[in-house]
């Protein structure tokens, strides 16, 4: 087992087909444990893009620090046929990604799917008690929670149990803090003095924390500038991207009820990209809604992050395809300002799709996640 967790994850396809023993192998707990536990685990991107004139979600695996010139650099996935192509709530936990919900055809879904990112493989798993799209979904304590994204008076707390493979029913939020719209189109996990805290942003602007190891709903701070999308948190601070190129950060306390209100600054040191941010439309805000007038009003960059480096894409033409691009940034607090100043580790272009033939539309990014396996 401990010669076999030093081969490159790019090699396992290989060994798969050597006996079914070694398949089983590669595949095992005891394999990642042990990768883990021996400092062999590889950094790995996992992408899911809307492509046009391609009726399925498409799953990508990115080894960043692989060869250029490998074939399985960028691996496309087996596509999950009943995946909803957009507004589903997409968490990473154990060795996998965890597909809740969506939209098919204007209508809410509660299946739930896994793709282990061990073996590219799916599962169905068991559905929601209720259907849900933009909801807000966190893993605490081993477990994963969702609320809101469907219609009232089905605004309800539900939590899967991965070991158990259930879900459960948990107390709605009290009627004074149950706004009129459950569609969360921003949502933050956080952490304050040990306790994890489950935060969405409504379409309304409006603010809800949920507090899972105490069944606490609380009312969350409000942030009603539309321009300001993306959400994403790295080491306990919020991230978002904005109109005009910018990346924006504030504070995880500023998610809790305040007179102040959320105080946003901007991140420093990314000024050189700011004319390609400006330009990139690789971002889906879905629902149905026409992309094109979308796309020259949000912006059009997206966050993630590797550990605590972001992880920034974008789009961009060239000889008549779109190039997706992939930069990795770290990022320093300075003690003596205050400010959060980014570094450009490396960037490249992860991918490039062709143009459609009938109009050139952009290819967007649904989700993207990053594992060490």
């Amino acid at each position: 087992m401990n010669c076999l967790a030093f081969v490159p994850r790019l090699d396992h396809g290989s060994l798969y087909l050597v006996s079914k023993l070694h398949r089983s192998l590669m595949l095992s707990p005891e394999l990642y444990q042990a990768r883990s536990l021996m400092g062999c685990t590889e950094h790995c991107i996992y992408l899911c893009l809307s492509i046009p004139s391609d009726p399925f979600a498409r799953w990508f695996a990115f080894y960043p620090k692989a060869p250029v010139n490998h074939p399985s650099r960028l691996l496309q996935i087996r596509p999950h046929l009943y995946q909803p192509p957009e507004a589903s709530s997409v968490v990473a936990h154990g060795w996998g990604i965890y597909v809740i919900g969506g939209m098919i055809g204007r209508k809410r879904s509660s299946r739930v799917f896994f793709l282990d990112c061990r073996s590219h493989t799916w599962t169905n798993l068991p559905s929601m008690g209720f259907a849900r799209a933009s909801a807000a979904a966190g893993v605490v304590d081993g477990k994963i929670y969702v609320f809101g994204g469907c219609k009232k008076p089905n605004w309800a707390v539900e939590v899967f149990d991965p070991k158990t493979q259930t879900w459960d029913a948990l107390p709605p939020p009290p009627d004074d803090l149950n706004s009129s719209s459950a569609l969360m189109h921003e949502i933050a996990l956080i952490e304050e003095e040990k306790t994890k805290k489950i935060f969405g942003l409504n379409d309304k602007g409006d603010g809800l924390l949920y507090i899972p190891s105490q069944g606490i709903w609380k009312t969350g701070n409000s942030d009603t500038n539309e321009l300001r999308k993306g959400w994403h948190v790295i080491d306990n601070v919020i991230y978002s991207c904005v109109t005009g190129g910018w990346i924006l950060w504030c504070e995880a306390s500023d998610l809790e009820e305040s007179a102040v209100g959320m105080k946003w600054r901007q991140v420093m040191g990314l000024e050189d990209l700011r004319g390609t941010l400006c330009a990139s439309k690789v971002v889906n805000y879905g629902w149905g809604l026409p992309s094109l007038h979308l796309d020259g009003i949000f912006p059009g960059h997206k966050l993630s992050n590797s550990g605590p480096n972001m992880l920034l894409f974008w789009d961009s033409p060239a000889n008549r395809k779109w190039e997706i691009w992939c930069a990795e940034i770290s990022l320093q607090r300075r003690k003596e300002t205050g400010e959060i100043w980014a570094t450009v580790e490396w960037s490249e272009a992860v991918t490039t799709i062709d143009y459609p033939l009938h109009r050139p539309r952009h290819c967007k990014i649904l989700y993207s996640l990053s594992f060490n396996l």
